[in-house]
C-alpha cells in the first residue's frame, strides 16, 4: 500500500508519519497550507498532479478538506480524513457525501449528527505519540518555577457582547438564558436545540433594521459563538476561582485583566514547550470547548502523553476510556474543580500515581499505529 499524506500545520503531522514508518507503509506527503479551505484551483491543480505522478491506494488527511475531496472523486480515489476540530470549520459540507470520503471523527456525538445528514461519518478517538513528548522531556532543563495549576489554551474572547448590543432586551435575554443553561449542564451539548429558526429571524430582522442588505447571522454561526462564549465564560470562572488559592499559570495568546492573580506565561510551542508544562505543572486543566459533545480532546491525551496530572470537566468518551480516580480525575461543577484541586495538591503520592497510569493508558491504547490500521483497513 502507498498513500499520499497530505499535511497543514496540524499538530498530528509527526505522530502520523511515525505511525506509517512503524507499520512500513510507503507514503508521499503533500504539503500546502490553505488560505482558503474550500476555494483555491492552484491547489487542485498541483493536487491532481500529485496524485497522477504515482499509484496511491489513498489520501489521508488531518481534518477534512472539501477540496481534497473533490479531486479524488474526480480521480476515483479513496479519501481517507480524520477530523480533530470541532466543529468543523467549513461552509460547503456537500463534499462530505462524495463517495470517496471516509471520514472519522474523534467526537461521537459530532459523528452522529452527520450520520443523520447522510454523510459516511465514523468514530474514532485520538491517539498521541508518548515518545514524541518524552524526547522533549528529557532533554529539558527541570523548571523551577513549576505551577500548582496550568491552563494551555484560549480564553474564547468572543465579539458575543457586540452582537447582542443592537438586539432588543428580550432576544438579549434569550442567549443569555441560552448560555446560563449549557454552563449548567455538564457534559451535554444543547445549544444546537435552542437556536431556532424563529431565533435567527428575530435577530436578522433586528440587524436589518440597522443595517438594510448587511450582516445576517446563520445557524451554524451562531451556535459557535454561544459555544465560545459559554467557553470562555467556564474558563474565566474557574481560572479566577482557582487563581484566588493557588499559583495558575495560563499558556495563551489571550489575556483578560480581570485575570490579575493568574501568571500570563504566553505561547507555548507544541513540541518545544508544551511537554514540559504538562509533565512539571501538579495539575493540568482540561476545559472543553462546548462543541465538544462527547469526545475526548486532545489536549487531554496530550497531557497524558507527557506524564501529567489531568483534571477535566466531563466527558462521556473521557469517563468510557478511562477510569475517574485512577487514571485522570473529572469534576462537575465549579465547587467540584476546586475541591478536586485542593485535595491533589496535598496528595502527591496519589496525584502521581494516577499521571503514571493515564500514562500507560495513552501509551498502550491510544497508539497512532492502531488508529491508522483502523482508518486504512476499514470499508
Amino acid at each position: 500500500m502507498k498513500v499520499l499524506f497530505f499535511q497543514w500545520h496540524s499538530f498530528l503531522n509527526k505522530g502520523m508519519e511515525r505511525a506509517f514508518l512503524k507499520l512500513n507503509i510507503a507514503y508521499d506527503t503533500f504539503v500546502y497550507q490553505f488560505r482558503d479551505w474550500e476555494a483555491d484551483e492552484a491547489f487542485c491543480r498541483q493536487l491532481e498532479n500529485k496524485i497522477k505522478s504515482s499509484v496511491y491506494q489513498a489520501v489521508v488527511s488531518v481534518n477534512f478538506s472539501p477540496l481534497i475531496s473533490d479531486v479524488c472523486e474526480r480521480c476515483g480515489l479513496l479519501y481517507v480524513s480524520w477530523v480533530y476540530d470541532s466543529p468543523v470549520h467549513i461552509r460547503n459540507l456537500v463534499p462530505m457525501k462524495n463517495s470517496c470520503s471516509r471520514i472519522y471523527f474523534f467526537d461521537r456525538g459530532q459523528a452522529e449528527e452527520y450520520q443523520k445528514a447522510g454523510i459516511d461519518a465514523r468514530h474514532l478517538p485520538l491517539a498521541v505519540d508518548t515518545d514524541v513528548f518524552g524526547g522533549t522531556i528529557a532533554k529539558a532543563a527541570k523548571r523551577a518555577d513549576a505551577a500548582d495549576i496550568s491552563l494551555v489554551g484560549q480564553l474564547y474572547q468572543t465579539g458575543y457582547a457586540q452582537f447582542a448590543a443592537t438586539l432588543g432586551g428580550y432576544l438579549r435575554g434569550y442567549l443569555e438564558g441560552i448560555i446560563h443553561s449549557q454552563m449548567k449542564l455538564s457534559g451535554g451539548y444543547l445549544i444546537p436545540e435552542l437556536v431556532t429558526e424563529e431565533l435567527l429571524e428575530d435577530m436578522n430582522e433586528s440587524y436589518r433594521k440597522i443595517d438594510d442588505g448587511g450582516f445576517q447571522m446563520g445557524k451554524r454561526e451562531l451556535e459557535y459563538l454561544l459555544a465560545s462564549e459559554t467557553t470562555g465564560r467556564e474558563r474565566y470562572l474557574a481560572l479566577s476561582l482557582l487563581s484566588a488559592h493557588f499559583a495558575v499559570d495560563l499558556y495563551s495568546t489571550d489575556k483578560d485583566d480581570r485575570l490579575q492573580k493568574v501568571n500570563y506565561k504566553g505561547y507555548a510551542d507544541y513540541y518545544r514547550d508544551m511537554p514540559l508544562i504538562f509533565h512539571q505543572t501538579k495539575v493540568n486543566l482540561n476545559i472543553s470547548l462546548k462543541t465538544i459533545r462527547t469526545g475526548i480532546p486532545l489536549r487531554i491525551l496530550d497531557i497524558m502523553g507527557c506524564g501529567g496530572f489531568v483534571l477535566s470537566n466531563y466527558q462521556e468518551e473521557l469517563t468510557e476510556h478511562f477510569m475517574p480516580g485512577e487514571e485522570c480525575v473529572v469534576y462537575q461543577n465549579l465547587e467540584e474543580l476546586y475541591m478536586l484541586a485542593d485535595y491533589y495538591l496535598k496528595h502527591e503520592e496519589e496525584r502521581r500515581r494516577i499521571a503514571t497510569a493515564g500514562f500507560e493508558k495513552v501509551k498502550r491504547d491510544f497508539t497512532f499505529e492502531e488508529r491508522l490500521k483502523t482508518m486504512l483497513s476499514a470499508k
